[in-house]
């Protein structure tokens, strides 16, 4: 009877962790719909669904694409760019500021929705 209730508790107690695993890792901090106006390239408007897809969004095209995060590093494949853009950020409440790391792509501070 003992061994069973040890059995029993241990396996309660492995099934919360991988509960609590998998809840914590399905979103990360970029998660949701954030927009700029950047002046000659209008409203931009990014789209982050936590699991590694997103959309851009402007006044001439929406694009889906990948996205990865490796510390403060955001890098994003969109479906019609040749290369993946990698893109230093940082977020301050429900602003993310988007750099990105060539010089050529556009960057700026985008708020929340």
């Amino acid at each position: 009877m003992k061994k069973w209730i040890k059995m029993s508790a241990l396996l309660l107690a492995l099934v919360m962790i991988l509960g609590l695993t998998a809840c914590g890792g399905s979103k990360d901090a970029l998660s949701g719909t954030w927009s700029a106006e950047l002046g000659e390239d209008g409203v931009i408007t990014w789209t982050f669904n936590g699991k590694g897809k997103c959309t851009m969004e402007n006044a001439y095209m929406k694009q889906n694409g990948t996205y990865t995060v490796d510390g403060d590093q955001l890098t994003v494949t969109l479906e019609s760019w040749s290369e993946p853009s990698t893109y230093t950020f940082s977020l301050d409440g429900n602003s993310l500021t988007m750099n990105e790391n060539s010089g050529y792509g556009i960057s700026g501070t985008f708020t929340k929705k």
